[in-house]
């Protein structure tokens, strides 16, 4: 596999380490992530995440809760359409909290594997 190195800044080095080690990766893989990411958006979004740069860290920050939230109702949204066939229920109107929490434990349990 090919490889590239880059020059980093002691804060990102920082947060590629701090990252790789929360989700059990090596850096280069959260680096190749964050390029393969960065190349598939338009040229316009990546001209947008340069100014976005240059304007300094709070509009990173902002920007970036706004592109976690657009990322996670993306996933929400996908497993809805996936799941809700299959979350019938049987609860009445007259269902207890206690029966609505025991249900939605039911429904979110993971299936016990196989084997």
């Amino acid at each position: 596999m090919p490889s590239r190195s880059t020059h980093l800044d002691d804060t990102t080095d920082t947060l590629i380490a701090k990252t790789a080690k929360l989700e059990d990766r090596n850096p280069s893989q959260i680096m190749a992530a964050a390029v393969r990411w960065y190349l598939r958006l338009t040229p316009g979004a990546r001209d947008a995440m340069r100014r976005i740069e240059a304007a300094g860290g709070t509009a990173v920050e902002e920007a970036s809760w706004a592109l976690s939230r657009a990322l996670l109702e993306r996933e929400y949204e996908t497993l809805v359409r996936q799941g809700v066939g299959s979350l019938k229920t049987n609860l009445t109107a007259e269902a207890t909290e206690d029966d609505i929490m025991a249900e939605a434990v039911r429904m979110t349990r993971r299936p016990a594997r196989a084997g």
